[in-house]
This record gives C-alpha cells, sequence and structure tokens, in this order.
C-alpha cells in the first residue's frame, strides 16, 4: 500500500466522526481496562503491512540463499507460511520483533486507520497522539522466543506515571485463537497500578510478573479475526499463548497511542519535544518526514 496522501489524510483525520464506541463499551473499558473491537482496521491498512512484512522475508530469505543455507527461495509460497517453510529452523535466529525494519510509511499509515483513531480519541478524550512503541513479530509454531509471559505494557516504558494512559492497540494479520499465540487479559488488573517485573529466565526474556497477581476467573482469551484490534491500558496484564499449529505463522503488529499531556515513558523520540499529532482540531498534524526523521 502507498503511504496515504498527507492533505488526504488531513482532510481524513480533520472530518467528525460519528461517536465509535457505546455506553457499554465505554463502562467495559474503565471496568476490564480492555476492548475487543471488531472490523476497526481497514483491509487496505493490513495488507501495507503484510506487504512490508513480506519485504522482510524476501530480505532475509536472500541472506539465506547467500549463505548457501537455502537453495529455493519459495517465491510462489504464500506470506502466512513462507519464512517457516523457506527458513526451517533458521527462522528463529532473526528476532522477536522487526521494528528497526518496519518503521516505514506503512506503518506510520497503520496508525491512522479511521474507526480505530474513533475510538482511540474517545477513550483518551484527547487530541490522538501517536506513541513511538510499536512491536512486529512473527511467531512460528513451536517457538518460545516468542511466547511472552503475563506483564503491563508500562513495565518497558521506564519511568511513567500511573495516571499515564498508554493504549495499545493489539492487530493481527492472519486469524488467532488459543491454538495459534491469540492474547490474554486479567480483566480489571489495570486497577493494580504498575506492579513489579522481573526478566523471565526462558528463551524470550521478556519482564513478567508473579503468578499470584493473575486471577484465574479474570482471565479473559481473546480470539480475532483480520480487520480487529484488542486495545487495552497499558496497565493491564495480558499475555500471549504458545503457538502449537504447524505451518501458519502468526502474525501480528501492536502499536500504541498516548492520552494527550500524559508522561509517555522514558523511553520516547530522541527529540524530547516532538509530538506525534494524528487528529487535532487545534494542533498541527505531524508528516511522515518528521516521523520517519525520529527514527
Amino acid at each position: 500500500m502507498k503511504n496515504i496522501d498527507t492533505e488526504v489524510r488531513k482532510m481524513e483525520t480533520d472530518q467528525k466522526q460519528p461517536t465509535p464506541l457505546s455506553p457499554e463499551q465505554i463502562h467495559q473499558w474503565e471496568n476490564d481496562g480492555y476492548l475487543l473491537l471488531k472490523n476497526v482496521v481497514p483491509e487496505s491498512y493490513i495488507n501495507g503491512v503484510r506487504d512490508r512484512f513480506a519485504r522482510v522475508v524476501d530480505g532475509i530469505i536472500d541472506q539465506l540463499k547467500e549463505q548457501g543455507i537455502v537453495e529455493d527461495d519459495g517465491a510462489e509460497l504464500p506470506f502466512e507460511t513462507r519464512l517457516l517453510q523457506v527458513a526451517g529452523e533458521h527462522a528463529n535466529r532473526f528476532g522477536r520483533s522487526w521494528r528497526g525494519q518496519i518503521a516505514t510509511s506503512e506503518i506510520f499509515d497503520l496508525h491512522y486507520a479511521g474507526p480505530l483513531v474513533d475510538a482511540i480519541g474517545q477513550l483518551t478524550d484527547t487530541d490522538v497522539i501517536g506513541h513511538p512503541v510499536f512491536n512486529a513479530r512473527p511467531k512460528l509454531p513451536g517457538q518460545q522466543l516468542t511466547v511472552v509471559p503475563w506483564h503491563q505494557d508500562s513495565g518497558y516504558f521506564g519511568t511513567v506515571s500511573e495516571q499515564s494512559l498508554i493504549p495499545t492497540a493489539w492487530i493481527p494479520l492472519v486469524p488467532v485463537d488459543e491454538s495459534n499465540g491469540c492474547l490474554q487479559v486479567v480483566a480489571g488488573s489495570h486497577r493494580l497500578g504498575v506492579v513489579d517485573h522481573h526478566t523471565e529466565n526462558r528463551e524470550g526474556k521478556f519482564l513478567e510478573v508473579m503468578d499470584e497477581l493473575i486471577e484465574d476467573s479474570r482471565i479473559v482469551t481473546c480470539p480475532m479475526e483480520i480487520g480487529d484490534a484488542l486495545v487495552f491500558n497499558n496497565l493491564t496484564l495480558h499475555r500471549s499463548l504458545p503457538h502449537t499449529t504447524s505451518e501458519i505463522i502468526r502474525w501480528a503488529i501492536d502499536i500504541r497511542y498516548l492520552r494527550d499531556g500524559d508522561h509517555p515513558g522514558s523511553i520516547y523520540w530522541k527529540d524530547p519535544d516532538f509530538k506525534w499529532v494524528i487528529r487535532s482540531d487545534t494542533q498541527p498534524l505531524t508528516t511522515l518526514a518528521q516521523w520517519l526523521e525520529m527514527w
């Protein structure tokens, strides 16, 4: 997908959108700390991100061919399986997050998905501001490296106020369920405030919280379809399940927004005065060129 023209984006973001969330959804957000929003990311945005991921896979396979590890590049294989089928056991070495490789126009555009931005604006009740932290990764069948334990996103942001609101939108690029690594959340756990995290002793070395913080009766499993977004509070405990099926890679990306005026955490832009304005009636909107410069 080509980058959205700046003037077109400005027209889209300046339009007054209908209220996307019902009173029941607002109540759920306030009480449970998450919402599973159906069909809020248009297909064009999903395809753009998939295309970007596919180009990274092209580079990985070219590298493996140059090293004499693989011969057939599997160009005819579908996006959902190609990396695994061609790279096999070597796919694991290419890491758990591709953030640096995909800080591109397609990711910038994804943050502007209209129905999702409508919802974020209603949840924050401010201008819609983008946060720099996003994660993108292939989750391979049987892979321990990408099994993420229970944690709060605030655990990764460094110093951040408990009052700061940094909503995450977790967006699958393939259908997800319990068998291929969908997410689980602990409903209402955002009311715990910021909790202590430690580094797990498994392969991924992710941050995790103590098991006694998890109330089993409040665990919610979140199967999703392409176009859905799981939005949750930065204090909501969540994790990803293991991928136990064969062949199909669980492709997903998570992006974040910031309530205007809140502390974003010490992990932020290299320019502390930079603000990524996605939708506003009063502030200039950030251009793609300005965003790319921050990367």
